[in-house]
């Protein structure tokens, strides 16, 4: 199924487009792809969703020209400086999607509220073709829900009985929502999906859209769906309707949240949760992701409902520290009544639904190449030059070389962060996306677009291998500053042989103390760093922008070690960086008491961009009711010690293997990729084997 036609559409249309303002041409393409993109219903479906193109043979998606700037931005010297970071594994870039609306409001007063606001604002701007861009879009939104109502009416006239009632429902929900306030359980459903489906299209990415505190915003709907007459079974059907779409379109990183707290500190489980769960349960999908917020009274029979190898064994759930991550949120200078609000957005980060854009994979920060820097003075094994002061001595003291360190760390920082800014100013004012400003609270207000117009504009900088440079530090001081067996130059000369012909100084390496065991002196050093990174980035904050350190990676941990050399703790060019704040897969042996102890130990809420850890827990945990109070108070101490969030993999090892060796035999295999699970065979081979790997580690532990 073909359902991302923005190529197709650019191509057909882009002399025209090329002649429009970039909001009114985003605008334009976008009524285009409303307009064009086939819609159908499946039998028995209980709301409309289902849309794309079968196979691709009357698309054109051959890549599309680039329209033209309407004011550069980026000049010649600022896209060099982007290429040579680029060259030594430092990716800046504009990452648009992955967001959450303010779903809540949006029920409660449909999208007509929005386009009343845009009226006002237009009559005192009514040549602003950013406001103007943002009630074309709106309309279309309105437009789409049309096209399925017609769909669903058609159908209905073809069916009879049961299903030619089900269809007429649908066809009236259509003909309401999402242009006016749901009134039924059944519209609120469909408003929701009916705006999920369009957002990706609009910011031409399906990367991480979220659903946000769904158990809370339909629970009124739900009552009174129930107060009505309809059953639990009815409302179940519904939402496995929704869940199998939610499944079908985007990278599965759409994040449901359940549970949490209130203002007051009460524990927000209801039976709609308890719904969702058993939904997840027979519906055993990988998205949406269920993002189980955990507080100190949620009720011990959901946690037990929770651990359970039938979700274990799909990467499902996500656990959330709820107390930790509101702290989170305050820590952003978010006003309080947004950080008792917030969400869990895509799998690893948190936001202000409907005032909040945020850019999750704004800078990935070689942390690795910051400590070359500091060893070499200035000069990058990579290869490639880059902007930052040198100095020809070698540290010779190990607080001297971390003090250098985080020099370097700054200059990368900030030399990434500028660069960042620009990348930023270039999407909003040639890239916008009119809709999700439109539904992104201080667009409207100041007609900017939602990259720089947002109340919140958060973007996070993905420390990336830097429980590496962690265990690097602690083999330099054991083996250069404390026992003075080998020099910083002995380090340089092995990585750039990527060990080749240094393979003692490689095994003494690996023996020294690690990250992930719970080594005190390990896990203060890790301390410092995320402190100083953490630093850094709160003093670039400004103004509503907020910079936010992460260890999140995903998988992509594998494919930015693919191009990361060697470094100096004992990593081969080629492998795999540390994954999230787990241990490196140098550490052979991971035991799940020193991964928590380790990862816990740090003040996380700062890292608020992200600091999941991965466990893996085989079969076996879940055989007695012992061993699984075992694991639920696992989960538990971590977040004791300050945890933010826990996910999990169950998937057996065994069965990955066979899958790698035949993947036409295990199509259907599910793993955690990061906060969000996927199809093992969607990984690359050089990802499949880190997961196989890591699951050994710990099964060794």
């Amino acid at each position: 199924m073909i359902y991302d036609i923005a190529a197709h559409v650019q191509n057909r249309y882009f002399d025209e487009l090329a002649l429009l303002s970039p909001p009114m041409r985003r605008a334009k393409l976008f009524e285009y792809i409303v307009e064009e993109l086939p819609l159908w219903l499946k039998p028995g479906d209980r709301i409309a969703g289902w849309y794309g193109f079968e196979d691709a043979d009357e698309l054109d998606l051959t890549e599309p020209p680039k329209f033209p700037d309407a004011e550069p931005v980026m000049d010649e010297e600022w896209e060099q400086l982007r290429l040579a970071l680029l060259g030594l594994n430092n990716k800046v870039a504009f990452t648009p999607a992955h967001t959450c609306l303010d779903y809540a409001g949006i029920l409660q007063n449909g999208l007509d509220a929005y386009l009343v606001k845009l009226a006002r604002a237009r009559s005192s701007r009514p040549d602003d073709e950013m406001l103007a861009a943002m009630e074309s879009m709106l309309n279309h939104v309105c437009r789409f829900a049309d096209r399925f109502a017609a769909r669903a009416r058609e159908a209905a006239a073809q069916a009879e009985g049961n299903e030619k009632l089900r269809l007429e429902q649908i066809a009236q929900a259509l003909i309401r929502v999402p242009r006016y306030s749901a009134r039924s359980f059944l519209e609120a459903v469909q408003s929701v999906w009916i705006l999920h489906a369009l957002i990706p299209i609009s910011e031409l990415s399906w990367a991480s859209i979220s659903l946000g505190r769904l158990d809370q915003y339909l629970y009124p709907y739900y009552e009174a769906y129930l107060k009505e007459g309809g059953t639990e079974d009815e409302a179940k059907e519904i939402l496995k309707n929704l869940f199998r779409l939610l499944d079908s379109y985007g990278d599965g990183a759409c994040a449901l949240n359940i549970g949490g707290m209130d203002e007051a500190g009460n524990d927000m489980i209801n039976s709609l949760s308890r719904l969702l769960i058993e939904v997840e349960k027979e519906a055993a999908l990988r998205a949406p992701i269920i993002a189980v917020r955990l507080t100190p009274i949620t009720p011990t029979d959901v946690l037990d409902s929770l651990i359970d190898a039938k979700l274990f064994t799909i990467g499902q759930p996500t656990f959330y520290n709820e107390p930790m991550c509101r702290k989170a949120m305050l820590e952003r200078c978010k006003e309080e009544a947004d950080a008792i609000g917030f969400s869990v957005n895509s799998c690893m980060g948190f936001i202000a639904p409907g005032k909040e854009f945020s850019d999750m994979w704004g800078t990935r920060l070689n942390c690795n190449l910051a400590l070359e820097l500091a060893v070499t003075g200035g000069r990058p094994i990579g290869g490639a030059s880059i902007p930052v002061f040198t100095k020809g001595d070698q540290p010779d003291r190990f607080e001297a070389l971390l003090t250098r360190l985080e020099d370097y760390l700054h200059e990368l920082i900030t030399l990434s962060l500028d660069l960042h800014e620009k990348l930023t100013m270039d999407a909003a004012i040639n890239h916008p996306n009119p809709l999700l400003s439109a539904l992104t609270e201080g667009c409207v207000e100041s007609g900017r677009d939602r990259a720089i117009g947002a109340t919140y504009n958060t973007v996070t900088v993905e420390t990336m291998g830097l429980i590496n440079v962690c265990d690097a530090l602690m083999a330099i001081k054991q083996l250069v500053y404390d026992s003075g067996r080998y020099t910083l130059k002995d380090f340089i000369h092995a990585v750039k042989a990527d060990y080749a012909g240094c393979e003692q100084l490689r095994r003494e390496i690996l023996n020294c103390k690690k990250y992930g065991t719970g080594d005190e002196e390990v896990t203060c050093l890790m301390g410092r760093l995320c402190e100083s990174i953490y630093g850094m980035l709160k003093s670039c904050s400004r103004g509503n922008r907020y910079y936010l350190p992460s260890l999140h990676t995903l998988d992509v941990n594998v494919s930015f070690g693919l191009k990361q050399w060697a470094t100096m703790d004992g990593r081969h060019s080629g492998e795999p960086v540390n994954k999230n704040a787990n241990p490196s897969h140098l550490l052979k042996r991971q035991e799940h008491t020193g991964i928590i102890l380790s990862a816990g130990a740090l003040e996380q809420y700062k890292f608020s961009g992200g600091q999941p850890i991965d466990l893996y827990f085989d079969r076996s945990w879940f055989a007695t009711k012992e061993l699984r109070d075992k694991l639920k108070q696992l989960i538990l101490t971590y977040f004791e010690l300050g945890g933010l969030q826990l996910q999990v993999n169950s998937v057996d090892v065994e069965l990955l293997e066979k899958a790698y060796q035949h993947p036409e035999r295990y199509p259907n295999v599910v793993v955690r990729k990061g906060g969000y699970s996927v199809r093992f065979q969607e990984l690359t081979p050089e990802a499949q084997r880190s997961f196989i790997e890591n699951f050994k580690a710990m099964e060794r532990g």
